[in-house]
């Protein structure tokens, strides 16, 4: 690393810690927050960011944009140590990068959300971790400076993703133990784990991470049971008999796993048409306790939004589906309306179920997030009030 770009590097890696210090993420007072505050120089985060890419800005943070290092390179620095995910892979490679029409399907991501999980894990000296999703690498690299190589393994689905990970890691000077295959299946041959770490959004949680965890270790993931939507921070403490307890602690937004992908609103069988005098945006725009209490009625959804004309004016749409279209919904919103047209499935009335339960968390007091636990069992998992 020569001087110009030592020197750009620690300023920039300072300038980022003080924004997750700022936005409360790690807190300078605490020994084990303050370890992330010194990963970000002893793990350069620009050593696993492609020259061209997409930076995602989070919130009003930034701007999202294409950035080329070798046009721009000033501006590649800034995406690199602000508080956005690059987007360095689209339609799993069959997609340039910069097509904002195409899917992300693997980032780096954006730093207050990185470091979120990482501090989640709770992690202590001489804890074994399982990384599920290596992707570009920093956070295995992060995880392997922190806990030691030999603690680390870390499993990547995409054979090309792999080889990318690998380069960027040796470059950073780390080698924890990178596997190629489905992280659904976990890898016992380096359990039991103190600790799993997922990167990739999880509706249903895999018996084999729980399996894989020895006994009051933690599994620490974006759990998405709404496709199409924002998810949680997730925390499932493992009890040792094939079960968990998972405590919901935070927003939690990833790409999907490969294997739990929803593409879009799957509407089956007969309808049936109705009205509705609740707002469908309440529900688009539902608050974390609100999906979660609509979740625990329902189960898994898809979400799916948009607008469509209606003879001279327009009216926006929401959807809803089970994931492979056993019961679905349609309501339109159109201003100044009374009442809303539905039309759902008409063996399943999914609108119904989804009205029902919003207003019973209405008339519970707007539960929040954290009244929730989710029990993860051999024979599934089970959303529930606590208490």
């Amino acid at each position: 690393m020569d001087v110009w770009t030592s020197v750009r590097f620690r300023e920039r890696a300072t300038g980022l810690g003080d924004h997750l210090a700022a936005a409360g993420v790690i807190n300078d007072g605490d020994h084990a927050s303050r370890l992330w505050r010194t990963a970000l120089h002893e793990v350069p985060r620009h050593l696993f960011v492609p020259d061209t890419g997409y930076a995602q800005a989070q919130g009003r943070h930034g701007a999202s944009r294409p950035i080329d290092r070798r046009s721009n390179t000033t501006d590649w620095w800034n995406a690199v140590y602000e508080d956005a995910s690059i987007i360095t892979q689209r339609s799993d490679g069959n997609a340039d990068v910069t097509d904002t029409t195409a899917p992300p399907t693997c980032s780096l991501s954006a730093p207050t959300v990185a470091v979120r999980f990482l501090y989640a894990l709770g992690l202590r000296d001489g804890h074994r971790v399982l990384d599920v999703g290596t992707g570009t690498g920093w956070t295995s690299a992060v995880l392997a400076w922190r806990l030691g190589d030999e603690a680390v393994t870390t499993i990547e689905i995409d054979d090309g993703l792999a080889d990318t990970a690998a380069s960027n890691l040796a470059a950073a000077g780390r080698e924890p133990r990178l596997v190629i295959g489905d992280g659904t299946a976990g890898h016992p041959d380096g359990g039991p784990y103190d600790r799993i770490h997922v990167t990739a959004g999880v509706r249903d949680i895999p018996s084999a991470w729980i399996e894989q965890t020895r006994p009051g270790g933690l599994v620490v993931l974006p759990w998405m049971p709404w496709a199409g939507a924002w998810g949680h921070l997730l925390a499932l403490d493992v009890l040792g008999d094939g079960t968990a307890v998972g405590r919901l602690t935070g927003d939690g937004g990833f790409m999907m796993l490969r294997s739990q992908r929803v593409d879009g609103i799957e509407r089956q069988g007969a309808a049936t048409d109705t009205v509705t005098g609740l707002d469908p945006r309440l529900v688009a725009q539902a608050e974390p306790g609100a999906q979660l209490a609509i979740t625990e009625a329902t189960g898994p959804l898809v979400l799916d939004t948009g607008w469509e004309r209606d003879g001279a004016a327009w009216r926006q749409r929401v959807s809803v589906a089970r994931p492979g279209g056993e019961g679905w919904a349609d309501v339109y919103w159109t201003r100044d309306a009374e009442r809303f047209d539905v039309r759902q499935s008409a063996d399943v009335p999914l609108w119904s179920l989804v009205e029902a339960a919003y207003l019973g968390w209405l008339r519970a007091g707007r539960p929040g997030r954290d009244s929730y636990r989710l029990t993860v069992t051999p024979q599934g998992q089970r959303l529930h009030r606590a208490g």
